[in-house]
């Protein structure tokens, strides 16, 4: 059996990118005295819902990690500690995980934590009628698909309380990122006779919480304001004692809010003004690889895309490092399926990576020859992508490469975000499509899942039985550096075989002004407020 009882075990890793600032263990004198400021945030929209179960959005999730506390937490730089749980231990075939919950423990009305309220909120999630958006999270756990086709009662699925302070869950295989899940609002307990009332999860008089903010005053379209919770078993380390989550959903807004001192961390940095403001905000800047991948998918049904050596060349007359400095976002140019900073994640890319441009589009050429596409009437493509002034950028650059490089006749066709959807899965309707992948959790199997024969996210119907196999034995190691190798491999077979092109990954970008520390750079891009701390005016 593996334990880890210290908090500062960082064994899951969920990103490897760590700042200079940790998390605080105590709250100091004078520490005490700035926890009276309160600390203003751009949270990018109102949240839908702060029901765990029913949160979809990014403006809920940062909220709910301040409100709730899991078994696990994820600690400022992403790395897992224990949370509601003071221990956990995982059996050698990591098909079972046992966590004891600490005995401090409590929610915020004084009742104490126990392990049927984490059997509750798991059963509450997965069992049929639901609807929780974010529920397939949860698959991993024994009987999850017979649970929540309600086929067997929530009671079958693998989680259970073996005493009020012990809970025991079991997986159908193993996980390695498993801990990581159990760090999200869909993996948080839930209180029977209080949750059961939606209105316990807007009306602050209503609201009850183990997390170290309690809900003090929401209405929609104005800040959303917490309090710290003194009845939070770390409560001493907590040094905020506000935080007010404005819902500014305009950039530019956001940030003339934030240069006039009335906001200390922006969601996001305008597009527009990204390369002045680097210039002119250098050290407020917080920019660092996320979760997301921008891509064209080839159509492979039919010709000429059911020509990998066509394919080849196609990927290769494009010059990211030009496509992301046009686009002046600071996107990272991507040359590989799985973005920077995934736990546990051996990088892969093509071999042509660091060939200079001259030489990689003499290779496109190459390949378009050998394609047979060399002298005679110029391929024709059509390019589809939806609206919007960073797509519409994006097909532009595209085409003027591929017309350059390759002599390819492209034909750009513009849809409507709904259009676009419908169109997706109608091969037929497509040759070429722009889309983009926002990883579900800090594993790449987020990311390699996409393209297993079958899938319903695989767009381009890319079907390779290696690299199927190849995955199905890297979900069922329970060995990191042998699910590591396996995964490595599956995505070589992908990349090799040119299914779609990756253009960039995207950047987690913020704003933080200097009156605030502990703010650290993670795969995704959550920042609790527990671990941040005032100082000044």
């Amino acid at each position: 059996m593996k334990s880890w009882r210290n908090p500062q075990v960082l064994l899951f890793a969920m990103a490897l990118m760590l700042g200079a600032c940790g998390r605080p263990d105590a709250v100091t004198a004078t520490q005490r005295s700035d926890a009276a400021a309160v600390l203003k945030r751009g949270n990018g929209g109102d949240p839908g819902s702060l029901d765990p179960v029913l949160a979809e959005d990014e403006h809920a999730f940062s909220v709910l990690l301040d409100l709730y506390e899991g078994l696990l937490i994820a600690e400022a730089d992403g790395s897992i500690s224990p949370g509601a749980a003071a221990s956990w231990t995982v059996s050698p075939d990591g098909l079972r995980y046992r966590f004891k919950l600490r005995d401090d423990a409590v929610w915020s009305n004084g009742v104490p934590v126990t392990a049927q309220h984490f059997v509750a909120g798991f059963r509450h999630a997965v069992q049929s009628g639901s609807q929780s958006p974010n529920v397939f999270l949860l698959s991993p756990l024994r009987n999850y698909q017979r649970v929540l086709q309600g086929e067997l009662p929530a009671t079958s699925l693998g989680i259970r309380a073996e005493d009020d302070r012990t809970v025991v869950i079991e997986l159908d295989q193993p996980a390695s990122y498993f801990p990581g899940i159990l760090t999200m609002p869909i993996a948080l307990p839930r209180l029977a006779g209080v949750h059961d009332d939606a209105a316990s999860f807007r009306l602050p008089s209503r609201f009850v919480g183990n997390g170290p903010y309690v809900l003090q005053d929401w209405k929609p379209g104005g800040a959303l304001q917490l309090r710290r919770n003194g009845k939070f078993h770390a409560a001493r380390t907590v040094a905020i004692q506000f935080v007010h989550y404005l819902p500014l959903t305009d950039p530019a807004a956001e940030f003339n809010l934030y240069r006039a001192g009335d906001l200390d961390i922006t969601a996001t940095i305008p597009p527009a003004a990204f390369t002045k403001i680097r210039k002119e905000r250098p050290n407020e800047m917080r920019v660092a690889p996320g979760l997301a991948l921008y891509y064209l998918a080839f159509d492979l049904s039919e010709p000429p895309l059911d020509n990998p050596a066509l394919r080849r060349a196609l990927s290769m007359a494009i010059d990211r490092e030009q496509l992301v400095e046009i686009l002046a976002r600071g996107e990272q140019p991507a040359y590989g399926l799985v973005p920077p900073g995934v736990r546990a994640h051996l990088p892969v890319s093509y071999a042509w990576r660091e060939e200079s441009k001259a030489e990689r589009e003499r290779q496109a050429r190459d390949a378009y020859s050998a394609a047979g596409f060399h002298g005679g009437p110029a391929l024709k493509i059509r390019l589809t992508y939806d609206a919007g002034d960073v797509h519409e950028k994006v097909a532009l650059a595209v085409r003027s490469m591929w017309q350059e490089v390759l002599g390819v006749d492209v034909s750009l066709q513009r849809m409507e975000w709904k259009i676009f959807l419908d169109t997706r899965s109608d091969r037929t309707a497509w040759q070429v499509m722009r889309f983009a992948w926002v990883g579900d959790f800090d594993d790449a199997s987020t990311f390699t899942d996409i393209f297993i024969s079958g899938g319903a996210q695989n767009l381009p119907g890319y079907a390779n039985r290696r690299y199927d196999d190849l995955l199905k034995r890297a979900s069922k190691s329970n060995e990191d550096s042998v699910r590591q190798q396996l995964m490595a491999e599956a995505e070589r077979v992908l990349l090799e075989d040119y299914p779609f092109v990756p253009l960039y990954f995207y950047v987690n970008k913020h704003l933080v002004s200097g009156r605030v520390q502990g703010f650290q750079p993670n795969a995704l891009d959550r920042h609790p407020s527990r671990f941040l701390v005032l100082r000044g005016p």
